[in-house]
């Protein structure tokens, strides 16, 4: 299912600079050669973000972030690589030939449609969905006018429903499998429903395409909630349920309400608040603040007030405390759900507490306090945790000290004091280095990003490094794997591995080494010699580690008098003595 698009997106490349692309997102700096600029990826005082005119890359040597110009904007405006490469493709004029892949794409939303379709005809025909009807509206508060504008469905509990239709319509079994529809057996060729017995959410895209499903279930059956599994049209940390009808409204009102659970997304909708979205799943993440930051400035979170709801606040803040948006929290009675709070008390009720929405920090800093030991210790351990918190917003010296005024008006401590406390033991600026922390972190790791580095300009001596299994030896995951990345890209016929490196690669930490790898500078290096050495420091540290592994295993063996075991390892030891002499 990869989108290649290989001669169109090196010609894409050519016809863009991601310097402009980049510059539209981020303040950049000439330095030298390259461009720095603070992170968007993370908060930071001192720029470690850096991009490359010249080998048309990006990395942040703060929090590891890398790739090229289509990781970027696949990050930043958090799309589907396809769309990016279309979005770029209309800047750069550039006209994308119809992949199969394409045409995959086009089909898995054809077949979310009429599954969801049939899901929502079998809520009023199925017996069962009728059952399920009657619990949605009458006891819900559900009105058929919501049900049909959201196509909620009923999923019969039965193993087969969604694959004797799909079959009936001519649909490969492995293409709905690949949605999560449905499983494969594990012996066999058949499949079976992964949603049975349940009321069914579609979930829509900005665009209004379904890209997956929420099943709740109708009886007592574990767990309550199911959810599509990640898929090629879906990433549930990044995606929020009703955000096709809602993201006009957020435009409108300038702000997005959160809630945890579908239904009360669709009671909130049904009641007037059109701006209202849902979490799919998981807890509110980075993503889901720059959905809302792109098309508004602000969110209301309206989580259920029980001790879990008074958490999620608290969790939530630690992620949009360094965002663009402001975060408030409208605190729900004890033992009301959103869904449950409106029907009982009606819309104007939902609006006043929603206008009445405390700022989050100021809600954090009270729960800090009150749930403090009452004592000098407790209080200030709670502060100092508000500290830490607040040492998060690197970007902005000007919300930071509105924040410290603030704390210091919340908890009664002069100003002066909270400064104190805040700079002490404050972090230090992100060094500027070869490759962020995360990335390389020792000795070793740095010499296989050199080897790395050699190999994405010389992608020939790969071989050298693979028919020896070097490259098993080394410590950094990523980077073997990127250096199977070369191979594969090699061997495929492709000479220039730097154009299309980053083609395909899905994973974070991968584009972070190889960016990190593309931006290590070896000029006036002889990359023959420093090639072999690195090679060979690599055989050479892993010689050396487990050589003294097996002599404490062996060691080990000895005395507890398991001869067997310590001849084997010993056996071992001289093999690897031999292999390090060839």
């Amino acid at each position: 299912m990869g989108y290649t698009w290989d001669n169109q997106i090196k010609e894409i490349k050519e016809r863009i600079n991601i310097v402009d692309i980049i510059g539209g997102y981020v303040t950049l700096k000439k330095n030298g050669e390259n461009f720095v600029g603070l992170c968007p990826f993370h908060n930071e005082k001192t720029p470690s973000f850096t991009v490359s005119e010249k080998k048309g890359v990006f990395h942040c040597f703060g929090c590891g972030a890398g790739g090229d110009v289509i990781s970027f904007l696949t990050r930043i405006r958090n799309e589907t690589f396809p769309d990016t490469v279309r979005h770029l493709a209309q800047i750069a004029g550039v006209r994308l030939e119809e992949r199969d892949s394409d045409n995959n794409r086009t089909t898995y939303y054809a077949i979310n449609e009429q599954l969801a379709g049939y899901y929502h005809s079998l809520l009023f025909s199925h017996p069962s969905g009728k059952k399920a009807f009657q619990y949605l509206t009458v006891e819900r508060g559900l009105s058929t006018r919501t049900i049909n504008d959201f196509m909620v469905g009923y999923a019969p509990n039965a193993w087969d429903t969604a694959v004797s239709f799909l079959k009936s319509h001519q649909i490969p079994m492995p293409m709905a499998a690949a949605l999560g529809i449905v499983m494969k057996k594990q012996s066999g060729n058949d499949y079976f429903d992964r949603f049975r017995g349940r009321i069914m959410f579609p979930i829509r895209d900005y665009r209004e395409r379904i890209i997956a499903f929420g099943g709740r279930s109708s009886g007592k059956d574990e767990p309550k909630y199911l959810n599509s599994p990640d898929s090629e049209l879906y990433k549930k940390g990044t995606t929020l349920y009703g955000i096709d009808k809602a993201r006009p409204h957020i435009i409108k009102t300038g702000y997005a309400v959160f809630v945890e659970g579908y239904l009360d997304a669709l009671l909130l909708h049904q009641h007037g608040f059109n701006n209202t979205v849902a979490t799919t799943g998981t807890a509110v993440s980075h993503y889901h603040a720059q959905t809302v930051a792109r098309i508004g400035q602000g969110v209301v979170f309206l989580f259920d007030g029980d001790e879990a709801g008074e958490k999620a606040a608290s969790r939530t803040l630690e992620v949009i405390i360094d965002s663009e948006i402001e975060g408030k929290f409208a605190v729900l009675p004890r033992g009301y759900d959103p869904d449950t709070f409106v029907i009982r008390h009606g819309s104007d009720a939902m609006k006043k507490l929603i206008e009445q929405a405390q700022p989050l920090f100021d809600y954090y800093v009270k729960r800090a306090l009150q749930g403090a030991p009452d004592d000098i210790t407790g209080r200030v351990k709670a502060i100092n945790n508000v500290i830490v918190l607040l040492k998060k917003v690197q970007d902005s010296p000007i919300k930071q000290e509105l924040y410290i005024k603030r704390l210091a008006a919340l908890s009664g401590i002069s100003e002066t004091s909270i400064r104190a406390a805040f700079t002490a033991d404050a972090p230090k600026p992100y060094a500027q280095g070869p490759a962020p922390a995360r990335v390389v972190n020792k000795d070793t790791s740095r010499v296989e990003l050199t080897i790395l580095t050699i190999l994405i300009d010389q992608p020939e001596k790969v071989h050298i490094l693979l028919d020896d299994r070097s490259v098993d030896f080394f410590t950094n995951r990523d980077i073997a794997a990127a250096v199977r990345r070369v191979k594969d890209l090699y061997e495929s016929g492709i000479k220039d591995v730097r154009g299309c490196i980053f083609q395909q690669v899905t994973d974070e930490n991968q584009k972070a080494v190889i960016s990190a790898a593309m931006l290590n500078d070896l000029s006036g290096e002889n990359i023959d010699v420093l090639y072999e050495y690195a090679v060979s420091k690599i055989k050479r540290s892993y010689y050396v580690a487990e050589q003294k592994r097996l002599s404490g295993e062996i060691a080990k063996t000895k005395s507890s008098g398991n001869n067997g075991t310590a001849e084997t390892l010993l056996k071992r030891k001289k093999e690897i003595a031999v292999f390090h002499k060839q």
